[in-house]
């Protein structure tokens, strides 16, 4: 704004989208606590890790599609500000990479979903030898989704950062950006896909 103030409204605008957009994973954290809150007494311990899992695998997953979301709305702001014909081009790829670096976290609040609602123990509170083996297999799904959806989420951010910084400098140039955005985009998922499986392979095993 401070350096082309005449289009100081689309740099809004697009800081106010990319912000909202950006809070998503955030939204997401809040409802499981929400949720974790509001569940009444817990049975016993292998119930308690179930919970604690939830919560940990959400706000895990959260952080990477938070800063990579950030970092997207940056660069679009940027972009924006340095060639302000491009503004229809930048915001449309910033909110494409925006919603494809959020995936991480909604696998993670999915995962937090089951166990939270689907995980079903009736066992003695003393009963370590059937606890023990289930609050490892909770605890290894949250750490599995919540730290595998950092890396994915935060590399999406960063390519589609790019992505957008290109199109802010070359608007003639935007399918070949996007195009290239997507390939990029879709490897990069691949972990969280691969954490997503092998977190759902353990709550059903």
């Amino acid at each position: 704004m401070s350096r082309q103030p005449g289009i100081s409204s689309p740099v809004m605008r697009s800081l106010l989208i990319g912000q909202a957009v950006a809070e998503t994973s955030a939204i997401l954290g809040m409802v499981m606590a929400i949720i974790l809150i509001t569940m009444g007494d817990v049975p016993n311990w292998a119930m308690a890790a179930a919970f604690l899992s939830a919560g940990l695998c959400t706000g895990l997953a959260a952080i990477g599609p938070g800063v990579g979301g950030g970092l997207v709305a940056a660069r679009a702001i940027d972009g924006i500000s340095r060639t302000p014909e491009s503004a229809g081009k930048v915001t449309m790829a910033m909110l494409i990479g925006q919603a494809l670096s959020q995936n991480g976290g909604i696998f993670g609040f999915l995962i937090a979903m089951m166990l939270t609602f689907m995980i079903k123990l009736d066992v003695r509170p003393d009963d370590w030898a059937a606890i023990l083996p289930n609050v490892g297999k909770f605890f290894g799904a949250a750490l599995c989704m919540g730290l595998g959806a950092f890396g994915p989420a935060l590399s999406i951010g960063f390519s589609t950062s790019k992505a957008v910084e290109g199109i802010g400098h070359d608007v003639k140039n935007a399918s070949i950006l996007l195009r290239t955005m997507f390939v990029g985009v879709a490897v990069s998922e691949s972990p969280a896909v691969f954490s997503l499986v092998v977190a759902l392979l353990l709550l059903m095993a």
